[in-house]
């Protein structure tokens, strides 16, 4: 019903012109074309008001349509707008702990080593692991893993620094991307992370500890390649590269 009111008020005004011009051109045919003495003030005063008439209604008109047409295109023209960058971002986003997805992580990676190759900058990247999170699941229940998780990845994204991205790889594993620091500055950053994962409390008082390696990314690296050795740095592997560290966790979760 309301959507339908701009449309009728725009067939008054529609009308009104219609009587508008037919009223001038009574007017012109009674006064003009039998040339009565005040023909031509009668005219001029007439037309004066059936062009100021439609003009005010051509303005009412123009409003309508604004009011009907073309503001809802501009709002749903926002609205698509909106759902295109939400789809975007749901696109490289984790859907459970809201970090950068594994998808995202390839194309950053790539996108790093590239830049290491071409202007020989420094960048590294961290891999943790939740030591003990099968036995969150059968002590407190799946939804208190999830949360556990959710919980990390908070902390993940407020200890890094601005130039930092925090990825969820798969399962619990996650990667954070540090751009400009070398192998020994992420051996270090990957100490800190894990000091202050095994000092927090999460969810329904759990303490946990995380396994944490950390590797400079080199020239010649692929995605997948870096990846695999930073996996093999949290079982106590070695991982390659310069400054490279695998820092051993120790298996475990406590409840306050």
């Amino acid at each position: 019903m309301f959507r339908s009111r701009p449309a009728v008020f725009y067939g008054f005004t529609i009308i009104g012109l219609a009587l508008l011009f037919a009223l001038g051109f009574m007017g012109y045919y009674e006064f003009v074309l039998k040339s009565r003495a005040d023909a031509a003030a009668w005219a001029a005063q007439a037309g004066l008001a059936v062009a100021g008439g439609g003009l005010v209604l051509l303005a009412v008109q123009a409003l309508l349509v604004f009011r009907a047409f073309i503001s809802p295109l501009a709002r749903d023209e926002e609205r698509l707008e909106e759902l295109d960058e939400a789809v975007r971002r749901l696109a490289v986003t984790d859907e459970l702990t809201r970090v950068y997805n594994r998808a995202k992580l390839e194309e950053c990676l790539l996108r790093e080593m590239e830049h290491v190759r071409r202007y020989k900058a420094k960048a590294a990247a961290l891999m943790l692991d939740v030591d003990g999170l099968g036995a969150v699941n059968r002590e407190h229940g799946d939804r208190a893993g999830d949360r556990l998780l959710q919980g990390l990845a908070g902390l993940l994204r407020r200890r890094v620094r601005k130039n930092d991205m925090v990825f969820r790889w798969r399962g619990d594993t996650f990667v954070i991307l540090a751009p400009y620091i070398d192998g020994e500055q992420a051996a270090r950053f990957a100490a800190k992370v894990r000091r202050e994962v095994a000092d927090a409390e999460f969810d329904e008082g759990l303490r946990i500890t995380v396994s944490v390696s950390s590797g400079e990314i080199s020239g010649d690296d692929a995605p997948d390649a870096f990846l695999s050795r930073l996996k093999d740095g949290l079982s106590g592997g070695p991982v390659a590269g310069a400054g490279a560290a695998g820092i051993s966790g120790n298996p475990g979760l406590s409840a306050a």
